[in-house]
């Protein structure tokens, strides 16, 4: 696959990703063929074997595509909304969380999609960084990528987590780390 290389910015790649992603929310986990990403994104199943030179290589490049795609909307929800868009808000926020966390379950049984899941973190960590205001040490970015993994997950679960209380533990997040800073200044 590295051949190849990730863009997840090309335009089939985002076409691609947008179906991958309702499949996996209509379908569950398993892979799916051309034929259903094809259905799913209105095109034929030609133009997208062509595009991506078959099923192995669509799914990595379809997820890198949704990928980009959903992490441009939590880029714009926390441009917007400051922290507290990291957190998903609305319904329809919630089905793109529910197909990211789909396409990164895929990620631990393909190693390519755990290639484009791997990059986009890494753009997360350099986010996080840049949303509290100063560098991060290794724990406090990995601590940080685990509880918005986790609150991630439970609120998807099959028993959420009240949104409120997801949004009391990330403030809480926030303020441990920009406390930790005020500290650091002052010493």
């Amino acid at each position: 696959m590295s051949a190849m290389g990730f863009n997840r910015n090309r335009f089939e790649s985002k076409t691609a990703g947008v179906a991958l992603a309702r499949t996996i929310g209509r379908d569950g986990l398993r892979a799916p063929t051309l034929k259903v990403v094809a259905e799913e994104a209105n095109m034929g199943v030609s133009t997208l074997h062509q595009w991506f030179a078959g099923q192995q290589n669509m799914v990595p490049h379809a997820a890198a595509g949704f990928a980009g795609i959903f992490w441009e909307q939590v880029a714009q929800r926390v441009n917007g909304q400051g922290w507290t868009g990291y957190l998903p808000a609305t319904e329809d926020e919630l089905f793109f969380l529910r197909a990211w966390l789909g396409i990164e379950e895929l990620a631990r049984s393909n190693d390519d999609v755990g290639e484009a899941v791997r990059d986009l973190w890494h753009d997360v960590r350099f986010w996080l960084h840049s949303s509290i205001g100063r560098d991060l040490t290794d724990f406090d970015s990995e601590g940080l990528v685990i509880l918005l993994r986790g609150l991630w997950d439970s609120l998807c679960s099959a028993d959420p987590i009240e949104s409120g209380i997801a949004q009391q533990l990330w403030a809480a997040a926030y303020s441990a780390l920009r406390d930790d800073q005020g500290s650091g200044q002052a010493a």
